[in-house]
């Protein structure tokens, strides 16, 4: 019995069409290959097609969806872990600033999050089987560079929280602390991933730049984190704290900090990434997703939030002023990465 062989000529012919917004010849797809744009629905924005993101296209872009923009590798079977895995987080946080103990709230606060973003690389591997030392490269300097900066940084931030009745937003000390302190300490995230860009050869995908970032970014947030949090410990195993302070430093130090540090400079990353990679698109808006708009947003926020931190504000004001630039740096990734 011979065997069946199949050559070039067996093979089906993969349907092409011309992208209208493009002009590209494309595999005959619901999205163009070259620019993204939706080929099936038409009509107003169907080029950029806002209504299905790009790393998950039953999503819109225009969501609230922390954990679909800090995980953008995932399949949706994977996603109910990780919505797990930030739930049993928040509900740490809670019991402990509920039992006001010292230990376990600092430890929850610095290592949750980074641990959740370590488990997500080994799930999906995004340096294809290379993953250990890069990874490793931009966590550890990243917790060197933010231990450093948490102990120069933090007396700045120190002394401008100290009740005087000359300090104000305006004065040297208020300057220094909410403008120099958080835009050094975004630049010194951005080390990392520049670092380990340099050591990458070859194609390079720009999710892998988020993922570089990201993992800065929480790595110095983490040894920034247990710096600044350690004071509690000289107060013994109980803060002597009411619960809404305690809940309000877990909420800024262990959700707020390392989301919208890590979201901020995986943005910056991507950007990066793809500007000195060898791929290129056609997508409209992709000017969204250059290095310079993205670290000039990062900037932005840090800054914003800087001097929130220093102003004489209600704990409640304060988490709501964190939480709603969570919301809008999530948003901004999400279009940023959906126009890469």
């Amino acid at each position: 019995m011979s065997e069946m062989t199949s050559t070039p000529s067996d093979l089906p012919v993969l349907a092409t069409v011309e992208c209208p917004y493009c002009s590209d010849l494309v595999p005959d797809a619901r999205f163009c290959g070259a620019c993204g744009a939706h080929l099936v629905r038409t009509g107003f924005r169907a080029s950029q097609r806002l209504h299905s993101y790009a790393a998950f296209p039953d999503e819109p872009v225009l969501r609230l969806g922390v954990v679909t923009s800090l995980f953008p590798h995932l399949s949706h079977r994977a996603m109910a872990p990780f919505r797990i895995g930030f739930a049993v987080i928040v509900a740490l946080l809670l019991i402990f600033a509920l039992a006001g103990t010292s230990a376990p709230l600092i430890a929850v606060s610095a290592l949750s999050v980074p641990l959740l973003f370590l488990i997500y690389i080994w799930e999906v591997d995004p340096y294809e089987g290379s993953f250990l030392v890069p990874t490793f490269v931009c966590l550890l300097l990243g917790a060197g560079l933010g231990t450093a900066w948490a102990i120069i940084g933090g007396s700045y931030v120190d002394k401008a929280l100290e009740p005087s009745l000359t300090n104000s937003l305006t004065s040297s000390t208020a300057i220094v602390a909410a403008l120099a302190v958080p835009a050094i300490g975004q630049l010194l995230m951005c080390v990392p991933m520049v670092v380990v860009r340099s050591m990458q050869r070859g194609p390079v995908e720009s999710l892998d730049g988020f993922v570089a970032g990201a993992t800065g970014a929480l790595g110095f947030t983490l040894a920034a984190t247990i710096d600044l949090m350690s004071p509690w410990l000289s107060n013994g195993e109980i803060t002597h704290a009411t619960f809404l302070a305690n809940i309000t430093q877990v909420i800024l130090r262990g959700v707020s900090l390392p989301l919208i540090s890590a979201l901020a400079t995986g943005f910056v990353g991507m950007a990066y990434w793809s500007r000195t990679g060898s791929r290129a698109t056609s997508a409209k808006g992709k000017w969204l997703s250059s290095p310079l708009p993205a670290f000039g947003l990062a900037l932005t926020v840090q800054i914003g939030l800087g001097f929130t931190d220093v102003a004489a504000l209600s704990d409640a004001v304060l988490v709501g002023i964190h939480i709603a630039a969570l919301g809008i740096l999530t948003v901004a990734m999400r279009v940023g990465l959906h126009f890469v």
